[in-house]
């Protein structure tokens, strides 16, 4: 095995050999070509002039490469016949290459001195003395693609792109090869094409385009991979004026289709520059292909980057490019609809989520789907009713009459909608592999076909994750009915036998079902203790307990976490607090940390009764943590789906919530981690909205003032942390959200805030005693408050001095003679200080 394009000197000269630049080269003599020659190219209809660098003299005087293993015997008897390359595997992704597809050029490969000859076409180094022609030179090795591969592959090693530069030079003067079906073909070809767009000498790539239309134009072959190599190169490297120019210039005779566009599309449809200079958007609005809206918006939805498939698919809908699938577009349709229902839906969109609005209470209604139609149909014409037969249906899917593909889309046609584990089995053996069966296993889902719920299929979708085509295999083969996998007693007296009969196959099998069968049980265990430790109140063990299912990768049920969920609700008091309120809080909190490590989500409405209870309490310094926290919990991704946070069903909007009300043992769902915070689904915003703002500035200004501050405003100095500023703490805590892209209006703080500066600057009229306190402890003049707040925000937070102080005093007359009022209603008179006090 040779490697294909690894730079590696073995040869060094006695002499430099000049590598001057095409147009400087001396021009060579022509020879004349013989006749013989020409009838040979004349049967094949081609009488092409060839091209040399070199005088053409003595034909047949110099002996091709001496090779004892070639001479020795007849090829045909010591050697195998060259095979294809394998066409699931990427030729040009490896790095080497079979020394027998060389042919009788292999022994040439290893000899550098001959290899060092047969490349010097200028003969200016070792073939100035050289006595006749070079091999490229020989009429009998015109279109030689192996030997060619041998030249570069030696110049490569040798002098890298520049060796390749060399070989192509050699190659544009003769214009002798266009073989593109040799096994050798794609690494040949993509070698000088990759060294092209690496040289920075634009005649390269232009010469190779120019040669690319020849062999297009006179024998009708394509350079492979010529367009996505070159635009994927311009776009890599962000070159978008030469990325657009390409691809005009490429595309009418070079469009790899709409597969290997939608693959470019996809790799480059995330970058940000990209999609700021529109360069993509440019590609495919020049592209023949109109049919990529179920390739590209649901695989960037996938990947958590909402954002960029949302900007698609603005574009693709311009242009008419509409969903053809509904069962692929639906998750991005439904979070479209859900968290941006003010953005229309074209009609094709509406139909693939035309299901979705079926209203809840009509759930004892049978589903109108087209099993129910058939079904319909056949009782009007007096048809009797046959159910789904999986004997009948693994019999259908296993013919090879007919391709799997006609199979899966007969069956979708029917209107089955699950089909059972024989006939999964069915569709499995025929493709025998973990990827062909994820693929199929993805063809049955865009059907909107399920299959029913069986250890056989746990089984065979946990061989298919990890990739375990030989377990894969024994599974597919073995003689058990699937149902013998739900049989835990049966599988146990398998065992034995098994191991008596030496069958280690089978014996490994069973003892990979009964692990995946016994983590069943572990988690049903897990969960009935967790249970019984919450209800008798043992923190320590329920601890214990969450961590050891966070590290085993156990997950909760819903039964579980929803009690939990009901007890915070109870537990946790957010008024009239006792001894032990605080404790109840903390356990809670801990308990919410550790579900949310383990992707467990957690209702808004229970964080929300969290931070009341801490914010009412005065915990400033937990309160700060756990806003903090949260912040960071909904806007960078540390859950096990990269790009997506997990959010509790009744966080969701109820587009999205309405077609999941049947699904079992449902905690969530997964939402891109990109939504905006503005969104008013948003996690955060049904958490920290604007009442919550104005209760984190109510309980900010109560705890703080409720003992005198010793520290001014001139000796404060820019701090970073929110407790530094004093009663400015929720000012700088909102701040440090915000940049944190928590969605915080300026304004809506100060809106909260001017009802505080009133109490304390605008009015002598005050209603409850905590307010008299704080106006007492209060030392910082209007001024001072004013700096101390643009202070905690980092800018300019409050409108001028006079600007502010004449909106106090105005507000203050005004809310004086409203708690004048409310004190007379009530027949109570206004708290002086020194009862306060």
């Amino acid at each position: 095995m040779r490697l294909a394009t690894r730079p590696f000197r073995d040869v060094k000269f006695h002499h430099p050999v000049l590598d001057w630049p095409l147009h400087l080269r001396p021009r060579c003599s022509q020879a004349s070509i013989g006749y013989i020659g020409l009838q040979k190219r004349l049967k094949d209809g081609r009488a092409i002039r060839a091209y040399s660098v070199s005088t053409l003299v003595g034909f047949g005087a110099v002996t091709d490469v001496p090779s004892t293993v070639v001479h020795a015997k007849p090829e045909t008897s010591l050697r195998q016949p060259a095979q294809p390359p394998d066409p699931n595997q990427d030729p040009i992704r490896s790095l080497t290459q079979d020394g027998r597809l060389f042919g009788r050029w292999v022994a040439l490969l290893s000899d550098s001195s001959r290899l060092a000859v047969e490349t010097d076409f200028a003969r200016e180094g070792p073939a100035k003395s050289w006595q006749g022609p070079l091999l490229a030179d020989k009429l009998e090795h015109r279109g030689d693609l192996a030997l060619w591969s041998c030249l570069l592959d030696y110049q490569t090693r040798v002098n890298g792109d520049l060796g390749a530069f060399n070989i192509w030079k050699a190659l544009w003067g003769r214009k002798s090869l266009y073989d593109v079906d040799s096994p050798l073909a794609p690494v040949f070809w993509q070698t000088i094409l990759e060294a092209a767009l690496r040289v920075d000498d634009r005649r390269f790539l232009h010469g190779v385009y120019l040669y690319s239309e020849w062999m297009n134009e006179t024998y009708g072959v394509k350079w492979p991979r010529l367009y996505s190599t070159v635009v994927t190169h311009f776009l890599r490297t962000h070159q978008h004026r030469q990325a657009i120019q390409w691809h005009l210039r490429l595309i009418p005779n070079f469009y790899p289709g709409p597969d290997a566009f939608a693959d470019i599309l996809k790799r480059f449809a995330s970058e940000p520059e990209l999609h700021r200079a529109s360069t993509l958007q440019s590609l495919y609005i020049s592209n023949p292909n109109r049919q990529l809206y179920d390739k590209l918006v649901p695989y960037l939805y996938a990947r958590g980057e909402s954002g960029f498939a949302m900007a698609w698919r603005e574009l693709l809908i311009r242009l008419d490019d509409l969903p053809l699938l509904p069962v692929p577009v639906r998750p991005f349709l439904r979070y479209l609809r859900g968290y941006f229902p003010n953005r229309p839906l074209h009609p094709r969109e509406e139909a693939a989520i035309s299901n979705d609005d079926n209203p809840a209470e009509d759930g004892d209604l049978p589903t109108v789907s087209r099993e129910f139609i058939n079904r319909v149909h056949g009782g009007t014409f007096g048809i009797s009713v046959k159910n789904y037969n999986d004997g009948l249906g693994a019999k259908w899917l296993a013919s090879s009459w007919i391709s799997l593909d006609t199979a899966i889309s007969t069956i979708a046609a029917l209107g089955i909608e699950k089909i059972g584990p024989l006939s999964l089995q069915a569709i499995a053996l025929r493709e025998m592999n973990a990827q062909g069966v994820s693929k199929r296993l993805d063809q049955l889902q865009n059907h909107g076909i399920s299959v029913v719920g069986s250890n056989y299929l746990r089984l065979l979708l946990q061989f298919v994750k990890i990739q375990d085509d030989e377990l894969l295999f024994d599974l597919l083969q073995s003689d058990f009915h699937p149902d013998v996998f739900d049989d835990l007693p049966l599988l146990a007296q398998l065992i034995e036998p098994t191991i008596a009969s030496g069958d280690w196959r089978t014996y490994r099998l069973l003892l990979a079902a009964r692990v995946l069968i016994t983590q069943k049980t572990a988690r049903e265990t897990a969960n009935a203790m967790l249970r019984a430790c919450f209800l008798n109140r043992n923190q320590q063990a329920l601890f214990r307990t969450l961590d050891d299912m966070r590290a085993m990768e156990i997950g909760i049920d819903l039964a579980q976490a929803d009690l939990i969920f009901q007890n915070l609700y109870a537990d946790v008091r957010v008024h009239k607090f006792d001894s032990d309120s605080l404790k109840t809080t903390a356990f809670y909190l801990s308990v919410c940390r550790r579900l949310v490590s383990m992707d467990i989500p957690v209702p808004a409405a229970c964080w929300k009764q969290l931070i009341t209870s801490i914010g009412r309490q005065g915990r400033l310094d937990d309160l700060e943590r756990l806003c903090i926290e949260l912040t960071s919990l909904y806007t960078s991704s540390r859950s096990s789906r990269p790009g997506f946070i997990p959010v509790h069903i009744d966080d969701i909007p109820p587009p999205m919530k309405q077609p999941l009300l049947g699904v079992e043992n449902l905690l969530g769902v997964y939402v891109p981690e990109d939504l905006p915070t503005i969104a008013a689904w948003h996690p955060l915003r049904l958490i920290i909205n604007t009442d919550m703002v104005g209760s984190l500035v109510r309980w900010t200004f109560r705890a703080t003032l409720s003992q005198p501050w010793n520290v001014r405003p001139a000796a404060l100095g820019h701090q970073g942390r929110p407790r530094d500023f004093y009663c400015g703490w929720v000012v700088r805590l909102l701040r440090i959200l915000r940049d944190k892209d928590l969605f915080v209006r300026r304004r809506e703080v100060v809106a909260a805030l001017m009802p505080r500066l009133v109490e304390l600057y605008g009015t002598d009229v005050l209603t409850k005693r905590e307010l008299q306190r704080a106006k007492a402890n209060n030392i910082l003049s209007l001024a001072e408050m004013k700096t101390l707040l643009d202070q905690a925000w980092g800018d300019e937070f409050l409108p001028p001095l006079e600007e502010l102080r004449a909106e106090i005093e105005k507000r203050g007359r005004e809310k004086t003679q409203e708690n004048i009022r409310y004190l007379r209603q009530m027949g109570k008179s206004t708290p002086q200080l020194r009862h306060v006090l």
